[in-house]
């Protein structure tokens, strides 16, 4: 399975490389080759390669040697740089230099540039010449691979360093992932992902690892049989209002397709007689006490509820309820805490609550963090961590790419899923899935990994049977049992990396 990899992480795998006698050499001439492939594997027949002045300029200065050798015509562009070995033997296989004021023109016959400017090392903003290739060659309209990183992004956050980013169609990487692959903006940056494998040691990333479907146990999701309603797991699901009526409802047709037996809602009286009407399907609802202006309250049968419940999701169309919060936190059953539940969760003070799992999105953790939105868009991994220390559980932040975040520091990213799921509801859809999973005796880290990477592939699934804009939340959730079909034949998500040797 792909790792991933901090720049930091990285260092120390070139070091150990070192260690055993691995020549840096060596290894440039692997990761030159695996770039070299990709170029052919694309048809490209005219290439310029933008070699930067480290490493990434050495592995693209060996993709131009060999291109050159085999017939592709090849320009280089080294930054003036003085003549180098790499540089000669690019030049004795027939690749050609160019300097800056000729630029224009072999851009015009390139039909795919290399960006080997900087790759994992960068650590600030691209200076001149580097700079101002970026914009020529993005006017240009040509297609860019890049080697191991589009230059100007940072590894480890995925944020653009200062202005100037060459965005690629694909991109190689060595050995392992970096977080900027996964982590916006730097994953729409990159394009399709690739990694190839150029000799180094083995070793598993502790940052940030992938959801992979291996991981679980996706065919014992099945029913026993014999099993009855109540066997097949016990959802409660809590929120609702007038405003927001059918979000109860999303989360628990989600959690019915996610194999359980048994699902209640519990919503405002004012919102139940419009929720029967919207809803046909096969729901207790249960109409709660409500305060003038319709929002829940709390009561004797909602605490005799809880204590059926195997699990519990607080939230969906919630208004703000502190007091009903308090009485879920101090029920027994795992909760996921989402959407109307944060604020009423930070009037209380934000106490620890070690059986919940929040799923809160950008703007939301934002919030509960008094952070900026753009901030939390940047950091999205220091983000997911500290909301995982403050609440002292479970924390799944949503977004291309959803992270999941436990108190230990452990982070998980999710790759399944697209654009597809950027529509009102899919959230709702999340956490009855999360909810289900608990129920059926999942662990809460288990829960919320496989959840989201489950959620993701039926956005896919869905995406594939309505098109790409098309796409409902009841479409998500109708597409659970597909999803969990292929998951146990040993599907991938769309956007798994291609390993190439």
């Amino acid at each position: 399975m792909p790792v991933i990899w901090t720049a930091a992480e990285a260092r120390t795998a070139d070091r150990e490389a070192s260690e055993r006698g691995v020549e840096e050499s060596w290894l440039m001439e692997a990761a030159g080759a695996a770039v070299a492939r990709a170029v052919m594997r694309r048809g490209a027949r005219a290439v310029l390669v933008l070699a930067g002045p480290g490493k990434n300029g050495g592995d693209g200065l060996v993709a131009a040697r060999r291109l050159a050798s085999v017939g592709v015509e090849v320009a280089f562009f080294s930054g003036g740089r003085p003549p180098s070995a790499l540089q000669n033997a690019a030049l004795q296989c027939g690749a050609r230099q160019v300097e800056e004021n000729t630029m224009e023109g072999v851009l015009a016959g390139a039909d795919l540039v290399v960006d080997a400017m900087f790759g994992t090392g960068v650590s600030r903003p691209l200076q001149a010449p580097w700079a101002g290739l970026t914009e020529r060659v993005s006017a240009a309209a040509k297609p860019v691979l890049a080697v191991d990183l589009p230059s100007g992004v940072d590894a480890d956050t995925g944020a653009i360093l200062g202005d100037a980013v060459l965005p690629a169609v694909e991109t190689v990487t060595f050995q392992a992932l970096k977080p900027a692959h996964i982590l916006e903006p730097g994953a729409s940056l990159s394009g399709r992902i690739s990694i190839a494998d150029i000799g180094l040691p083995e070793r598993a990333g502790h940052e940030l690892a992938l959801i992979a479907p291996e991981e679980f146990d996706w065919k014992g999701l099945e029913r026993e049989p014999g099993a009855h309603k109540y066997q097949a797991g016990r959802v409660l699901v809590i929120g609702g209002s007038r405003p927001y009526a059918g979000a109860p409802a999303l989360a628990g047709l989600a959690a019915l397709r996610s194999g359980i037996g048994y699902v209640e809602l519990y919503v405002p009286k004012s919102v139940e007689p419009g929720l029967r009407t919207l809803s046909s399907l096969p729901l207790v609802i249960r109409p709660g006490d409500e305060s003038g202006d319709g929002v829940l309250m709390v009561s004797d049968e909602l605490s005799e509820r809880l204590r059926a419940a195997r699990s519990v999701v607080l939230g969906p169309g919630l208004e703000a309820a502190p007091a009903l919060v308090r009485l879920v936190r101090g029920c027994g059953a795992p909760v996921v805490v989402d959407a109307g539940a944060f604020a009423s969760w930070k009037a209380l003070g934000s106490p620890l609550w070690p059986t919940a799992i929040f799923t809160p999105h950008t703007a939301e953790a934002a919030s509960l963090l008094d952070l900026p939105a753009s901030w939390v868009e940047g950091h999205r991994m220091e983000t997911v961590r500290r909301l995982a220390r403050a609440t002292g559980g479970i924390v799944v932040l949503k977004g291309r790419h959803t992270l999941a975040a436990s108190p230990d520091g452990a982070v998980a990213v999710n790759l399944a899923g697209g654009s597809e799921l950027a529509t009102m509801g899919t959230g709702d859809v999340l956490a009855g899935v999360v909810a289900a999973l608990l129920a059926r005796g999942w662990t809460a880290w288990d829960a919320a990994r496989a959840a989201v990477l489950w959620h993701g592939m039926a956005g896919e699934e869905a995406r594939r049977a309505h098109g790409p804009f098309s796409v409902t939340a009841v479409d998500v959730a109708d597409s659970l049992g597909a999803a969990a079909l292929v998951l146990g034949a040993g599907a991938r998500p769309a956007e798994w990396p291609e390993t190439i040797r």
